[in-house]
């Protein structure tokens, strides 16, 4: 495991609360609508019999509306006002599956979904408002959870981030190991499966996409080839949980 010293709670707090993301979503909506690989991501791994899904923590909302464009019926929340609103504005066709909710208490009956996922949501958060985020995940999902969080293994892209959060607190994040994330969603899951994903050193799927290969059977085999070959120069981990 590496050797990471992570930013203690009290540090974590001022940017995950909602005002403050109120502002930052001002600030960066717009330039996070340019990046569609996680939709790819997600897309590649869907079972033919998860046909509702749910993605948490939304914020620019361009993944659930990639994946609503290619046809799969998504849904998507956050708690920040100031994001569901522009998202709302940006995609009117589907303002009604936009929602602002807690990620700690959806209000959604048991096992509505078929799987549900997020990215980079978790880095601002502990170890036990994690546990509490999961529990709630798994309450209204039936098969399977995904968290795609920051890859810890890739020492220059955790260094990176060390320098840009000196100006910036966007950057002050939290980075995950393969045996933290797993730790934590063995509680819930049965299984854990791990898949490097992201634009690190010599990582060639998103290279393909660049390149304009989106097809979800093209990037799910690349994903079965090369496992975890790209653990120390991906960005981040998807974390592909199977419910106890």
């Amino acid at each position: 495991m590496l050797n990471m010293n992570y930013r203690n709670l009290n540090k974590l707090t001022p940017l995950s609360e909602s005002k403050n993301w109120n502002e930052k979503w001002g600030e960066i909506f717009d330039n996070y609508q340019q990046d569609l690989r996680h939709a790819y991501y997600i897309h590649a791994i869907l079972k033919p019999d998860e046909r509702k899904i749910l993605e948490i923590g939304a914020g620019s909302f361009r993944d659930m509306a990639e994946l609503r464009r290619r046809g799969i019926n998504c849904e998507g929340m956050d708690f920040s006002e100031e994001a569901v609103q522009r998202a709302k504005q940006k995609f009117p066709e589907f303002s009604e599956v936009i929602h602002q909710m807690s990620a700690f208490d959806l209000p959604y009956q048991d096992k509505t979904f078929d799987m549900s996922y997020h990215n980079g949501f978790w880095i601002l958060f502990d170890d036990e408002q994690i546990k509490k985020l999961l529990k709630e995940q798994v309450r209204v999902t039936k098969k399977r959870i995904v968290a795609t969080v920051h890859n810890a293994h890739n020492q220059q892209f955790f260094d990176y981030f060390n320098k840009l959060k000196i100006d910036d607190p966007l950057y002050d994040i939290r980075f995950f190991t393969i045996d933290e994330i797993v730790g934590l969603m063995n509680e819930v899951c049965s299984s854990v499966e791990i898949i490097p994903v992201g634009k690190g050193k010599k990582y060639h799927e998103d290279l393909l996409i660049k390149d304009g290969i989106t097809d979800p059977q093209k990037i799910r085999e690349i994903f079965f080839k090369n496992s975890l070959d790209y653990l120390e120069s991906s960005e981040r981990l998807m974390c592909i949980g199977t419910i106890k």
